[in-house]
């Protein structure tokens, strides 16, 4: 990007598909399990009215769809516990009977807090998005003190449910997200070998760190297979040699049945944990959400409308982003995926379904956009604004249309917001990062250049490239950025990674 607002501003990367390696069929299914038992349950025991906070809970298993299960196991933990909170929050809130303004408060609290849990565990899709959805949901639906801790408790079980089933595999496959970590990394390094080019070699040094780290504390022959297989990828990665097809052979092969030994033999680097996320990097991103999910919801709220939350869920969705770029990408997505899935829910509703049909279309809704929301952010939202709008009239049966006019305006209103603020709300601090990330990069790359058998400086420069990459991630994207930092990050970077490939160790 040339820094410029227009190239900030462009469309064609919000259209653009992403192709994905796995990671997709099983998770959606498993998102699938998790809203049909606890949804079908309460439909044969008579509690439908239970249903939208037995979804909000099932939320939970939209995260860390393919974490290794040592991650999973406490990452997911904490989103069921803080879904379980954002519900309780909001229930809370319409119990006690406050006003639109108390409301929009406490979504803004906690848009902001799920921003920084977020970005600060690097929690990835979708962010801190579902915790805004809980806590709207519960705060704008009809609520007493008597039936508080039935509807939190429903939630509850719901996300226990979800955190059951997302690590049920722990138990069948437990290898499973090493070996896909493993063959997206063999499949990105014979990418780059096959057009290097300085994307495509980011890309395969991203996933092959993903993969290292994956495997870190794995054991057993599988893992120590896995890893032998990394190792010459790596070296492949370093050293380009022939052997692409086999490189992509093995890595489409590794998650199907045995995994095969490598047929060569190289040193694995020991993984290098990148350096924690400072509260300054995040600053900018959770004033933007705070300041932009206040406006959203005061300005919403004058219109008095039964779900002026949707406007804040809105705003919050385009926020779960690193730059101005990718919100604008986002809010673009946004649109049109609600516009198109508003005219799926109008087809829907002119059905005229039963409460039993409609909890039917929200389940295979959720499995649809979980199938697509990987490739691209506003096809997912083209089947999950019927289940939103399906959510919404159970409890407001017969006013289908209306809901659907009322989703379009907020969407528009709070994605429009977003970018406004993003607007505004330069982030300063990005262009300084950035700079800083060079110097030590450069540092980092002339001591290991003094030292080249130092596992400590070449570890080093190891945590200076990802944090190059992750500054000028964000910076990349922001409005008024010198253009000239590009080739200058062009050139440090390739310095470190000559240099990293001539400390490579040789192979035994």
């Amino acid at each position: 990007m040339n820094g410029s607002l227009l190239q900030t501003l462009r469309t064609r990367d919000a259209l653009r598909i992403t192709s994905m390696f796995g990671g997709v069929l099983v998770p959606a299914l498993r998102v699938g399990v998790s809203y049909a038992v606890p949804i079908l349950a309460l439909l044969a025991t008579g509690h439908l009215e239970l249903t939208p906070f037995a979804a909000l809970g099932a939320f939970t298993s939209l995260y860390c769809r393919v974490d290794p299960y040592a991650r999973r196991a406490w990452l997911l933990a904490l989103v069921a516990v803080g879904l379980t909170a954002s519900v309780a929050a909001g229930a809370a809130t319409s119990a006690a009977g406050a006003g639109g303004l108390t409301k929009v408060v406490v979504l803004a609290v906690v848009a902001t807090l799920s921003k920084l849990l977020a970005d600060a565990l690097r929690l990835g899709p979708p962010g801190g998005l579902m915790f805004v959805f809980a806590a709207g949901a519960a705060a704008y639906s009809p609520q007493t003190w008597s039936g508080l801790l039935v509807a939190v408790g429903a939630a509850a079980a719901s996300a226990l449910l979800s955190y059951l089933i997302s690590m049920l595999g722990g138990l069948l496959h437990p290898t499973g997200p090493h070996r896909l970590a493993t063959a997206r990394a063999l499949l990105a390094v014979a990418e780059h070998l096959e057009e290097p080019g300085t994307a495509s070699r980011r890309r395969a040094h991203a996933a092959a760190h993903h993969a290292l780290t994956a495997l870190r504390a794995k054991e057993g022959r599988t893992a120590i297979r896995l890893r032998g297989h990394l190792a010459h990828a790596l070296h492949l990665l370093h050293h380009p040699a022939e052997g692409v097809g086999e490189l992509r052979a093995a890595g489409r092969g590794l998650r199907r049945g045995r995994v095969p030994a490598p047929a060569q033999d190289h040193p694995l680097p020991h993984p290098v944990r990148a350096d924690g996320v400072r509260f300054a990097e995040l600053r900018t991103s959770a004033l933007r959400m705070a300041v932009a999910s206040l406006v959203t919801g005061l300005l919403a709220s004058t219109f008095e409308l039964d779900h002026a939350y949707w406007a804040v869920v809105s705003v919050s969705s385009v926020l779960q982003s690193h730059n101005t770029a990718t919100t604008w990408q986002r809010a673009l997505q946004r649109s049109a995926g609600t516009a198109a899935g508003s005219l799926l829910a109008l087809g829907i509703f002119a059905a005229d379904p039963s409460p039993a049909a409609i909890l039917v279309v929200i389940i295979a809704c959720q499995v649809a956009a979980e199938l697509v929301v990987m490739a691209n952010y506003g096809l997912g939202l083209t089947f999950a604004t019927p289940l939103a709008l399906c959510l919404a009239s159970l409890g407001s049966p017969g006013a289908g249309e209306h809901l659907v006019a009322e989703r379009v305006g907020m969407t528009l209103f709070g994605a429009l917001l977003g970018v406004l603020v993003c607007l505004v709300l330069t982030n300063r601090r990005a262009r300084t990062r950035l700079r800083e990330a060079l110097e030590t990069t450069r540092r980092a790359t002339a001591e290991l250049r003094r030292s080249p058998g130092d596992n400590a400086a070449r570890a080093d420069l190891l945590r200076a490239v990802f944090a190059l990459r992750d500054a000028h991630q964000v910076a990349a994207g922001e409005p008024l950025r010198p253009h000239h930092d590009d080739q200058e990050l062009l050139d440090c970077e390739h310095d470190a990674y000559r240099m990293l490939a001539a400390t490579t160790a040789p192979a035994r």
